[in-house]
């Protein structure tokens, strides 16, 4: 607020004085038609009018509550009783009047007073807001940089499971399904259940064709890529009492899917029992090799 002085030849020097009493509420009658001559003189002075009663009006809200002392009740009611017994005439206080140019001393000593301790209350509250608005604001950055945190840790798990199903949709187009569909959906599809024996008992898997068809598919399960040198080897076995029948030579992959082509038809007529084995390369067509996966239909 602005309590800029006029100048010295100001006809009204006490004009600081009138809108603090008016601001209390205590001017004479002779003081309040002196101030609404001052205002219709000077209208600026209507917001310094303002300014006072909004600094007052602050005043209530920065003081702490007090609780009453013990006892006032009966204090009271005491002194009441007392005077109700012992009435006294009411003296009248002793009046003196105030020298010519001089002001009752209930005016600017007391007004200024208030005026000054409910600016200097205004100036706390304004320091306990600033102070509250800075706790604010450093938890709503604390709040801020968490959330920030955690996005970051989001959009490195969405990087991760992204990275992992792009692997898994390499795998699957590595591991070629839909020859396998394929020959589902045909209703003579043959489907030789394998189970592993010797070494490779923990392996498993299942060989699909068609009657009268020079392709074969196998779906495997932990069974090894083999190294440099060795091959896996197809043998029918037409029944109990027959020869093997070598029926194509394959390596697995990593996605454990692999399809080739029989040499002859007769091992897709049905036979009694299928048998994969693992030789070397340089081995003849003839089963040598020891069984790994073994099944019938």
């Amino acid at each position: 607020m602005s309590f800029d002085s006029p100048p010295t030849t100001d006809p009204h020097p006490d004009w600081h004085d009138l809108l603090a009493g008016y601001a209390l509420g205590d001017l004479s009658p002779e003081e309040q038609a002196t101030l609404q001559q001052l205002l219709a003189q000077r209208p600026e002075l209507q917001a310094e009018v303002l300014a006072y009663q909004e600094t007052l009006a602050l005043v209530p809200y920065a003081l702490d509550p007090q609780s009453l002392p013990g006892g006032l009740e009966e204090t009271i009611v005491a002194s009441a009783q007392q005077l109700k017994q012992s009435p006294m005439e009411p003296r009248k206080p002793a009046t003196r009047k105030p020298a010519p140019g001089s002001r009752q001393p209930r005016a600017w000593q007391r007004r200024w007073y208030a005026v000054a301790m409910a600016a200097a209350l205004m100036i706390a509250i304004i320091g306990t807001d600033n102070y509250r608005l800075r706790q604010q604001q450093t938890s709503l950055q604390a709040q801020l940089d968490n959330a920030r945190m955690e996005q970051q840790a989001a959009k490195a798990e969405q990087r991760t499971l992204q990275a992992k199903l792009d692997e898994s949709q390499a795998q699957l187009n590595e591991a070629n399904v839909e020859p396998v569909i394929d020959i589902l959906r045909q209703p003579n599809a043959l489907v030789y259940s394998l189970q592993g024996t010797g070494n490779a008992v923990k392996s498993s898997g299942s060989l699909l064709t068609l009657p009268d068809h020079s392709e074969v598919q196998l779906v495997s399960h932990n069974l090894p890529v083999l190294p440099a040198g060795q091959i896996y080897r197809l043998w029918s076995v037409a029944t109990e009492t027959s020869d093997p029948m070598f029926c194509g030579e394959f390596n697995n992959t990593e996605v454990g899917n692999v399809q080739w082509t029989v040499p002859d038809t007769l091992c897709n007529a049905t036979p009694f029992r299928v048998i994969i084995t693992v030789d070397a390369i340089v081995d003849p067509h003839v089963p040598k090799g020891p069984p790994v996966l073994t099944g019938e239909i």
